[in-house]
């Protein structure tokens, strides 16, 4: 095989979401969570600042609303915060179910996405494992040299001979491909 070579056609890995309609939904959906529960915790905190900074009132918003009292008297506001934490709340288990949903789409995603870079990974692998067995044929010929030298009794400190050790690992990594499945 062909050592691999950069092109003009570069191979694009897809993503989950162009891989899965469904898990790009949950993640948008969860993105919109997002930014609601952040909009709900500043309204909180605003709240919050808006209520201690004005004396407390001791009846109810439906009494404030019969006494005709501004939408930001205090039981108006208090009102308002026990809404948004109740949003808070419901946002935040959305979140949790959001993310559940996500784990499980992933896994339909990965599947799509993997079974579309499928040829691709074949391709490079098998072009790694030639490459592969091609180091180990040029260890067996580069040993082969040193062993007849040492054979014939040659001082090889004059050499200064280098042996490939490394290449010991590239009978593991072939029966590895092999055992996985892959016709390499």
């Amino acid at each position: 095989m062909a050592p691999l070579k950069k092109s003009a056609d570069e191979f694009i890995v897809p993503t989950l979401e162009t891989s899965s309609q469904e898990y790009s939904s949950l993640v948008a959906r969860r993105q919109e969570l997002s930014e609601l529960l952040s909009s709900l915790n500043r309204e909180a905190a605003d709240l919050d600042t808006k209520i201690a900074a004005q004396p407390q009132a001791a009846h109810s918003a439906s009494v404030s609303r019969l006494l005709g009292d501004p939408e930001d008297a205090v039981p108006n506001l208090r009102k308002r915060r026990r809404e948004v934490s109740g949003e808070i709340t419901d946002c935040e288990t959305a979140l949790g179910v959001i993310a559940k949903r996500i784990v499980a789409a992933r896994d339909v995603a990965s599947k799509t996405a993997c079974a579309a870079v499928r040829g691709e990974y074949g391709r490079r692998l098998g072009v790694l494992c030639e490459a592969a067995k091609a180091l180990e044929a040029a260890r067996a010929q580069h040993d082969s040299l040193l062993d007849d030298l040492e054979r014939e009794d040659i001082n090889l400190g004059y050499l200064r001979p280098v042996r490939a050790h490394f290449v010991e690992k590239v009978a593991y990594f072939l029966k590895e491909c092999a055992e996985a499945g892959h016709n390499v």
